[in-house]
């Protein structure tokens, strides 16, 4: 059976209240000795909290629900995984629901969450391919009697408050890149264009091309989604619109790009440059290694954290939006054309 506060109490020979008080660390006048015993007892016993019973007597559970719309996305992995390490640094607990980029299971997962009493909840999908869905979502946040963070993929209209990455900027250095190393004919692979952070991406590339004075040629432009099978099912069509050089959208589309280069006895980047979107851990230990954007993903889990704990504490939370900015990761994929 589960070891209580009474039965810490009895085998340190103190009352009940005591052990209570030692165990939450209250200022008051115990002696070294008893404190001692009560600590000695309670590790001997394997003493821990009955979580319903602190839930109850101070109205939080200490946990956050978080929603993810995937984990074959080896970003959203990282990312949870982030969020997860500083939440428990602040004492929380998380529990993890995947919802398959479906609308019914992220709406069923919010509800869940607010009766299963969780303090806040981190949604990282709130745009979906169509509109109507989008807005079914932001309405169930907006009923939700808990509060919510939303970070990564935000509707534009809800972006007050939100932790997000300036998908602007890493399109524009990633052509601005490939630009510089001479490459005026680049191909680009997106993710589905109904997300905002495609369409910011696709922007940044837009404005590297104007500000050199080259045109822009949507024909250029292969919308798929955020996997291998993308990079792969595009490579032929780009090729076919003479490219000498292909910025997919995240890494897992450039690992595409790269196996289908093989099958085509493409040498990368002798013959193709290539640049990604992630700076997922696979892309060192590929040949050649990938020139890649990468995000702070560290940083923007603890200030997803901080800002959900703040709004959980009812603490004032800026509406200003928190952008982080990626890094251009320069590696073996690109070269100067020849």
């Amino acid at each position: 059976m589960r070891t209580t506060i009474r039965d810490v109490a009895a085998r340190a020979n103190v009352s009940p209240s005591t052990v209570s008080l030692v165990l939450n660390n209250r200022p008051v006048p115990i002696s070294a000795g008893t404190r001692e015993k009560v600590l000695r007892a309670a590790e001997e016993m394997r003493y821990r909290p009955n979580q319903l019973a602190v839930a109850l007597a101070t109205h939080k559970t200490n946990t956050i629900g978080l929603i993810v719309p995937d984990i074959s996305n080896i970003f959203h992995t990282v990312y949870c995984e982030q969020i997860e390490l500083f939440a428990e640094k602040r004492a929380y607990s998380t529990i993890i629901r995947i919802a398959q980029n479906d609308i019914e299971d992220t709406i069923r997962f919010l509800y869940d969450f607010e009766d299963r009493a969780v303090d806040g909840i981190i949604l990282t999908k709130s745009v979906f391919k169509d509109p109507g869905d989008t807005s079914k979502c932001m309405q169930a946040v907006r009923e939700l009697r808990i509060p919510v963070m939303l970070t990564d993929r935000v509707p534009r209209e809800f972006i007050a408050g939100a932790v997000l990455p300036n998908d602007y900027l890493g399109g524009y250095l990633a052509v601005h890149h490939l630009i510089d190393m001479g490459h005026r004919q680049i191909g680009y692979i997106t993710g589905p264009l109904h997300y905002g952070n495609c369409r910011e991406r696709l922007r940044g590339c837009r404005e590297a091309l104007e500000k050199e004075g080259i045109p822009w040629d949507p024909a250029l432009v292969y919308e798929g989604e955020f996997d291998i099978a993308s990079g792969e099912q595009a490579l032929a069509y780009l090729l076919g619109k003479k490219v000498t050089a292909i910025f997919a959208f995240n890494d897992m589309i450039a690992y595409g790009v790269y196996k289908q280069a093989r099958s085509y006895n493409l040498s990368i980047p002798a013959d193709l440059s290539v640049v990604g979107f992630d700076d997922l851990a696979f892309s060192d230990l590929i040949d050649p290694p990938l020139t890649t954007l990468e995000y702070p993903v560290k940083k923007m889990a603890e200030a997803v954290v901080d800002r959900i704990l703040a709004k959980i504490n009812r603490e004032p939370v800026s509406e200003e939006p928190i952008v982080f900015d990626p890094v251009l990761k320069v590696k073996g994929s690109t070269s100067r054309r020849r």
